[in-house]
Order: C-alpha cells, then sequence, then structure tokens
C-alpha cells in the first residue's frame, strides 16, 4: 500500500490518536496502524476505527479534562 497523500511507503507500526472533545482531551496510545515512511500520515483499519471510538464514547461521559489509555489495555 502507499500513502495516499504523499505516495510513500506504509509500514505497520504503533501511533498515538488525540480526541479533542467539547469537554475532554482523550489520548489513546499504541494504536495499530499504517504510517507513512515518507510522511508520517498515519491510517487506521475500520476494525481500529471502531475500537478507538468505543473507547472515546466510554471515556468521554466520565472525563472531566484529559485521560491517556494504552489501545491494548482498553480495546
Amino acid at each position: 500500500m502507499t500513502c495516499f497523500r504523499c505516495k510513500g511507503a506504509m509500514k505497520q507500526n504503533l501511533k498515538t490518536h488525540v480526541a479533542t472533545l467539547d469537554k475532554c482531551v482523550i489520548i489513546v496510545k499504541n494504536v495499530p496502524a499504517l504510517v507513512c515512511e515518507q510522511c508520517g500520515e498515519a491510517y487506521f483499519a475500520d476494525e481500529v476505527m471502531k475500537g478507538l471510538e468505543a473507547i472515546i464514547d466510554r471515556l468521554e461521559g466520565i472525563i472531566k479534562e484529559v485521560a491517556i489509555v494504552d489501545y491494548a489495555d482498553v480495546a
């Protein structure tokens, strides 16, 4: 697979995803992603995106400011 942005080579890696919401910021570390070796653009698989959405939905109602979680621990 090549990067849609710069056409660089993609490599499986772990990324940090940050969701900035109205009442809080949720940081999810070690999220599996395809990452461009040239520009650093990250692409998440559909299953990973569903996991991220579930994590964010769960934490949104209980976090007041900032939450930092590890994807493997909460997915």
